[in-house]
């Protein structure tokens, strides 16, 4: 009798010590990613600078975009990576119009530099 309650505590022991390794094992909860990470994890070629320009500019009118890239994107339904062009070209379509800060740069004695500061420097010499 003593023994079939000293087997039974032991059981239950090494049950809540297996139960206590598992619950630590398990994976952590997955964070779900905000609909801006799920569209910036598609983007490329300046795709977030125009992200950022977009925000600064239209911040309502860019979450409400973001928030239909993103249910697409999660859905299936957009499955190419973005580019920034196209991304702009999709605010553009939807009335959202803001600029971009743009250079053109060429190689100059090993360098990249402006245009604009070589051509400055042309006309000097």
């Amino acid at each position: 009798m003593e023994e079939d309650a000293d087997l039974k505590l032991l059981e239950q022991r090494k049950l809540e010590a297996i139960k206590r390794r598992l619950k630590a094992a398990a994976p952590a909860e997955k964070h779900e990613k905000t609909d801006r990470q799920v569209v910036e994890g598609m983007l490329y070629d300046r795709g977030d600078e125009v992200l950022d320009a977009a925000y600064s500019f239209y911040p309502a009118e860019t979450e409400r975009l973001v928030k239909e890239i993103a249910s697409m994107i999660r859905d299936g339904k957009l499955t190419e990576r973005i580019a920034g062009g196209e991304l702009l070209s999709i605010f553009r379509q939807v009335g959202l119009r803001f600029r971009l800060s743009t250079s053109i740069k060429v190689m100059d004695q090993g360098k990249l530099v402006d245009l604009s500061e070589k051509l400055g420097r042309k006309d000097e010499e």
